[in-house]
């Protein structure tokens, strides 16, 4: 067992009723109104898949955002369905599962889009089965646990996608269940929570890692299911959800690196909301009570450098809504208004516009600048390989002056920028560190 920290609430909470002025909302539309979808990303893309509309026949639509040039297209599933799950990494978005309730059925679909070409493929999940949930770290796309409601079956069953290859190979959760949570971090995927065959509402946390395929088990601080799970740097988060005593404010916060757990709140008990990560925020956003008598348009949005809240607000209240990033953008897309509110079609989308730079984090083990104070040059060392990791530099007013991929070192020309102090970004696996350089 993992020693588990008790730290209870020590994040300063700050409430802040007006729209947060590290960004600013916008919208767009989905093809048509739906919920219980799902959304992933990767690089350049973002994907909202599948759902319900108010037809009892799920549309087969996938709706995908580039970030490249700001536009939305559509493609067609292998077979329109209900709650699968999704997951983003290399080149590769995988959504799997998923169900067609009017007809009882479940699927064992895989649709696997390739950012590089732009176009679908299909593969199989070794069990039909919807609610399940999916996580992705390094070049694996993990797909875990489900349920097929109509023979009464829940699973342990996990399918594991190698991106490069789009090879599957199965492994086990300890404990069957469904309507569980998961995200990764670092070499390391998590599944947390859900609801076994009887109903229960488990506290269970199964830790993969994906480098040496190794399982490891943990708990949540308190059991419960229908829960949201994302990832900034190197940690998990697991928020709200339900059990017996209803919907829950908790958050358990899982570092993958020294397999430690800490704990925070919500604003407000929720169900079934949403979260993704962008920038230095982890954002959580919508639910409602778990009868969805009373749905929420709060956002509380964790600045993880400062270590504070704010709370923001859709113009939308939606339950059995999906939510992802990419870019500096946070968008949650459909979901319902209430228990008998028709899904919406509309995606909410929180464009972070600061820098999101804070020169008192200064994290000198992330990287290092010689010589600093600087002339011509300054060489750049991040600590260890890391693909897709770039090296950003701004100047006091926020402007970005040099934007740079760097895999282990790099060297900067310095000499087309004006004396004075600038603030360099590194961005490596979803973290953010920054040191400030003179340059004289």
């Amino acid at each position: 067992m993992i020693r588990k920290s008790t730290l209870l609430f020590t994040l300063v909470f700050t409430l802040i009723l007006a729209t947060n002025t590290n960004g600013q909302w916008s919208s767009a539309n989905l093809v048509s109104g739906r919920s219980q979808l799902s959304a992933a990303s990767s690089s350049t893309r973002a994907i909202f898949f599948g759902g319900i509309g108010m037809i009892t026949v799920p549309p087969n639509v996938a709706d995908v955002y580039n970030s490249s040039n700001n536009l939305w297209s559509n493609a067609s599933m292998s077979k329109g369905r209900t709650s699968s799950a999704g997951a983003g990494a290399n080149t590769k978005i995988a959504f799997a599962g998923g169900a067609d309730d009017w007809i009882l059925s479940v699927y064992t679909n895989i649709d696997i889009f390739n950012i590089a070409t732009g176009t679908w493929s299909t593969s199989h999940l070794s069990v039909a089965r919807d609610r399940l949930a999916a996580a992705a770290a390094g070049t694996k796309i993990v797909f875990a646990g489900g349920q097929f409601s109509g023979a009464g079956q829940v699973y342990n069953t996990v399918d594991i996608l190698e991106t490069a290859t789009n090879f599957l190979t199965t492994s086990q959760l300890s404990v069957a269940r469904y309507s569980l949570s998961g995200a990764g971090a670092g070499n390391k995927v998590a599944f947390a929570g859900g609801i076994d065959i009887n109903g229960n509402y488990l506290n269970t946390v199964d830790i993969y890692d994906v480098t040496n395929g190794t399982w490891m088990t943990d708990t949540l601080s308190i059991p419960r299911g229908n829960l949201t799970a994302c990832s900034l740097g190197d940690k998990i988060y697991f928020a709200g959800g339900e059990n017996a005593s209803g919907a829950s404010k908790r958050i358990d916060i899982y570092d993958v690196v020294n397999n430690t757990w800490t704990i925070d709140s919500l604003s407000i008990a929720r169900t079934n909301l949403s979260s993704a990560s962008v920038g230095d925020l982890v954002i959580f956003a919508g639910g409602g009570t778990p009868t969805s008598s009373t749905v929420y348009k709060r956002v509380d949005m964790l600045n993880t450098v400062t270590n504070t809240w704010t709370i923001d607000s859709m113009s939308t209240a939606r339950a059995y809504a999906a939510a992802t990033s990419v870019g500096n953008k946070f968008m949650i897309g459909g979901g319902i208004p209430s228990a008998v509110g028709a899904p919406s079609n509309t995606v909410a989308i929180y464009t972070v516009t600061s820098t999101g730079l804070h020169p008192e984090f200064n994290n000198a083990t992330a990287f290092e600048m010689m010589p600093n104070p600087a002339q011509n040059n300054v060489s750049i060392t991040i600590n260890a390989t890391s693909e897709n990791s770039t090296v950003e530099v701004y100047n006091l007013i926020g402007e970005k002056v040099v934007e740079m991929p760097i895999e282990t070192s790099l060297t900067l020309d310095l000499r087309n920028l004006v004396k004075g102090i600038y603030l360099v970004k590194l961005n490596s696996k979803g973290a953010t560190y920054t040191q400030k350089l003179m340059v004289d």
